[in-house]
């Protein structure tokens, strides 16, 4: 019989270290990708950055404002609505979240390489239920 809860956190493990390998944490770090991430979608505030990454909305906005001293991001008041406060990215954002995406994909590419068909598609099973996971 299987231990559920011992492959769980295998799981979280792997994917924890496998999405630093991918997402070319090296250079840009963790936190500050899936800041990008979210943001290559379009603006968001402080407090919607912090709801989509599951953080505290004071650890966000001092993330925030790291990433705006390094020109990844930069904040802009909204027009329409002067209190509220959108946070962007900057063509230098831009250009660090392409560069550590393409990281990534060269890294996964060259691993996949050289994977029989059967773990490819057993790979493929495992990434759609994992969709499904993140989306609960």
């Amino acid at each position: 019989m299987v231990n559920r809860a011992e492959v769980a956190e295998s799981l979280r493990v792997a994917v924890l270290h496998l999405s630093r390998v991918m997402r070319g944490m090296e250079e840009l770090g963790e936190s500050r990708y899936c800041v990008l991430a979210a943001l290559s979608d379009g603006p968001m505030t402080v407090s919607g950055l912090a709801a989509h990454e599951r953080v505290s909305t004071p650890s966000m906005s001092k993330l925030v404002t790291s990433m705006t001293h390094s020109g990844l991001v930069q904040r802009v008041r909204d027009e329409s609505d002067g209190r509220r406060v959108d946070v962007s990215l900057t063509e230098g954002g831009r250009q660090a979240l392409s560069d550590a995406s393409a990281a990534g994909a060269i890294w996964m590419n060259d691993y996949f390489k050289d994977l029989k068909e059967e773990d490819v598609s057993l790979l493929a099973r495992a990434a759609e239920l994992m969709r499904g996971m993140s989306t609960r």
